[in-house]
């Protein structure tokens, strides 16, 4: 873990090293907890279940210490992370901390955050507090949406699923809307947006549809732009959990300009093949006098091109 973690912040930083543990951790377990198909329903049933997990992962031992309607301690003994780290004087078990909050959203499918504290003057033992986290970008259908209809569109637009589209232009008014149009038909949607989202909310009705701000802003509704890694993953979670799913990212230039065009279009890439495995539905916008004529093509490659103006 220490050389994983030594490599990462040498190409990023001490950041980007927390980060991309910690969203491992989650992946490895959640991804344990599912293949063994197990679920509860309580944090007493939470607490019951994690620790003889645990024995099984090979990280160290763990105790209960406390366990309330919204929150369970726990106390790590020889914690192999920790130790790897030299017993550093501050939280540094992030890929602990992911794989128990993995663990936790496996049970349940609920999410869960894990902090990392103190519970010894040397932190030679470290302890980790499991607690509810944010319901925010639960799939739903959304409720201010008239009655779902499958049949021809509001717009005279019918999208494909398993598809990907561009839409070309600097005014993305008319997406949001082709967007709200799919959610008419019953599809449970996530707008990722540069625009505030109580503005989004305001402007195409939107009440119960988990909308996605791309900011650094400290909220439960934000990601930071250059997170391109922990956007993907609020996207892939999304379609796994989704019925129908409907995403829509607008402004694709900005996300270029806050990292590179080249992890902007592998970004793209991903989630463009996530789409087509979940069968779900993307529409993407772009300003297109942003890109060179060769950056923009490749981009459209990727995706169907569709002028909204024209029907399509």
């Amino acid at each position: 873990l220490k050389s994983l973690r030594d490599e990462i912040e040498i190409q990023g930083g001490d950041n980007l090293a927390n980060d991309m543990l910690y969203r491992y951790g989650i992946r490895c377990g959640e991804g344990m907890v599912t293949r063994m198909g197990m679920k509860c329903d309580t944090m007493e049933e939470i607490a019951d279940t994690i620790p003889a997990l645990w024995a099984g992962v090979g990280l160290g031992r763990i105790t209960v210490q406390e366990v309330s309607e919204d929150h369970i301690k726990l106390r790590f003994h020889e914690s192999v992370e920790s130790l790897a780290m030299g017993r550093p004087k501050e939280p540094k078990c992030h890929f602990t901390r992911g794989y128990l909050s993995g663990m936790a959203i496996g049970l349940t499918g609920i999410e869960y955050n894990v902090d990392e504290v103190q519970c010894s003057e040397d932190w030679s033992e470290n302890c980790f507090i499991i607690t509810k986290g944010t319901e925010y970008f639960k799939p739903v259908q959304e409720q201010a949406a008239s009655e779902p209809v499958e049949a021809e569109s509001v717009m005279g637009i019918n999208l494909e699923r398993g598809l990907s589209y561009l839409v070309e232009n600097d005014d993305p008014d008319g997406a949001y809307k082709l967007f709200v149009d799919e959610l008419s038909k019953g599809n449970q949607g996530l707008c990722i947006t540069r625009d505030f989202p109580n503005k989004v909310r305001r402007s195409y009705n939107l009440t119960t549809t988990p909308v996605l701000w791309l900011s650094n802003a400290e909220a439960e509704f934000a990601v930071e732009p250059v997170q391109l890694g922990k956007l993907y993953h609020k996207i892939e979670d999304f379609l796994k959990k989704a019925e129908k799913a409907t995403v829509m990212i607008t402004g694709l230039e900005y996300l270029i300009v806050q990292n590179n065009y080249h992890s902007a279009l592998k970004f793209l890439q991903l989630v463009r093949d996530q789409v087509a495995i979940y069968d779900s539905i993307l529409i993407a916008t772009i300003s297109p006098e942003t890109l060179s004529d060769k950056d923009l093509k490749l981009i459209e490659r990727e995706m169907e091109p569709l002028n909204i103006d024209e029907g399509g």
